[in-house]
Parts: C-alpha cells; sequence; structure tokens
C-alpha cells in the first residue's frame, strides 16, 4: 500500500496501536521526515506547502485536517471551522453548547487534534500545515519551517485571497494572527513567533514560492543525510524524495 494514499483515520489508527509494545528488531527503519510549515498570516503558507508537496510527491493537510476529524466526530466540518488555530473561553464553548445540535468541544477537538498530527507523523512524508504540528511532532524527524512576511505583502496577498479591501485584509490579519498567538500558547506555553523554535525561517516577501520550496527540500536532504552519517551502522536508514 502507498504510504501516500494512507486517510487520516489510519493515521490516528496507527498512532493508537503504536502505543503497544512493537516487537524488537535488528534492523529498526528510522520514521520518514515530515515538514512542519508554521507561518503568518498571508505570508503564502498553503502556497508554498502544495508547491513542495509536488515536488517531493507527498501529501499536504492544511484544511484536510479539519475535514477529516470532522469525519471522525459526525460533524459538518464548517462547525469545527471556530476551533481551528484559536482559543475558545468558557463563556463562547457554554453558548456554543446551548445553540448547536453539532457542538463539539474544544478539548476533545485538540485531543483528535493532537492524535492525528501525531498518526502522520508516524507514517511520515508529508507536509502538514500550522496546527502545532511544529511542537507536537517530534524532532528528530520534523523540518520545522516557519514562513514569515512583511505585512503589506501581506495585506495584499489576503486582499487577494478573500477580494476584500486592504483595511479588511489588515483587520483579518490582526484577529486571525492573535488568535494563531494565544492558541499556540494556551496549547503548547511557547510564542510562536520566536525564530528558535523553527529550523528554518523564510520571508516571503523577498523569497519566491518556488525557490521557497528549493530551500525546503535542500534542507531537507541534508537533514536526512544528516541523520544517516549519524546512525549507527547496523541501523537502516531512508532516503527523502
Amino acid at each position: 500500500m502507498n504510504v501516500h494514499d494512507l486517510s487520516l483515520n489510519l493515521a490516528e489508527a496507527l498512532l493508537r496501536t503504536s502505543t503497544q509494545e512493537p516487537p524488537e528488531k535488528k534492523n529498526p527503519t528510522k520514521t520518514p521526515f515530515t515538514v512542519a510549515i508554521s507561518r503568518e498570516v498571508g505570508a503564502l503558507g498553503t502556497t508554498v506547502a502544495t508547491e513542495l508537496g509536488k515536488r517531493l510527491d507527498w501529501p499536504v493537510y492544511d484544511q484536510e485536517l479539519i475535514h477529516k476529524i470532522a469525519e471522525e466526530f459526525g460533524r459538518p466540518s464548517v462547525r469545527l471551522r471556530g476551533l481551528d488555530e484559536r482559543p475558545v473561553s468558557w463563556l463562547e464553548e457554554f453558548l456554543s453548547n446551548l445553540a448547536s445540535e453539532y457542538h463539539v468541544s474544544p478539548t476533545a477537538y485538540f485531543k483528535k487534534l493532537v492524535g492525528v498530527v501525531r498518526g502522520l507523523g508516524a507514517i511520515g512524508k508529508c507536509v502538514v500545515v500550522g496546527r502545532g504540528s511544529n511542537f507536537i511532532l517530534p524532532r528528530e524527524s520534523t523540518l520545522r519551517v516557519r514562513l514569515v512576511a512583511n505585512l503589506p505583502d501581506r495585506v495584499t496577498a489576503i486582499g487577494r485571497l478573500k477580494g476584500i479591501s486592504d483595511k479588511e485584509a489588515a483587520r483579518f490579519i490582526e484577529r486571525t494572527e492573535q488568535d494563531r498567538v494565544l492558541f499556540m500558547k494556551k496549547h503548547f506555553e511557547i510564542d510562536v513567533t520566536d525564530p528558535h523554535h523553527y529550523d528554518l525561517v523564510l520571508n516571503m516577501s523577498y523569497v519566491g514560492v518556488e525557490d521557497a520550496a528549493d530551500i525546503i527540500v535542500h534542507t531537507l536532504r541534508r537533514f536526512d543525510k544528516r541523520r544517516e552519517l549519524n546512525a549507527p551502522r547496523e541501523a537502516e536508514t531512508v532516503a527523502v524524495g
């Protein structure tokens, strides 16, 4: 079976089975790398991830994460968008619970999200956009990338994407960025904007999408080569690409 065709449901199933003691192997295979992309709002995170996925022939998980988690809960995906990368107060949760038969608690959503992302990391060879994946996945098998861009360029990008004015785009960026920062602080107790959390930081105001994908692929292969050189002689290694 091609691991690229594995569903997120299977990824989560693999996570559950991974809690059991695996049989001892004489030549254990290292987990293939995953690329986790953190991004500022309007820094072309999904665009770069898509280009990267094409070059590596790896699946990309962005909004697909929400759709699959919604399937797991048996809820319309639109009902989970209010939980996606944003903190939810107890009052919002209470009112949502009263108002909707499709209510999913933020705690249940986050646990499911962590399980799915970890399951994808156990399979490897994929690109995950946002959702704290940089801090959920193990460092030894994850290339952690942060994409940033100058505010005017991000305003332009969001304005074009959503068909709104610059003023509306700026407000959207400020609100969404604040939600993401608070989401990360709440669940991971980190400052997502701190560059020390990442292996690679690219300013998309000066680096084109194709160049960004090239740089990430090159860095990924260097990481894989370094791991191969540092591995014990008897261990098998997995090549990237």
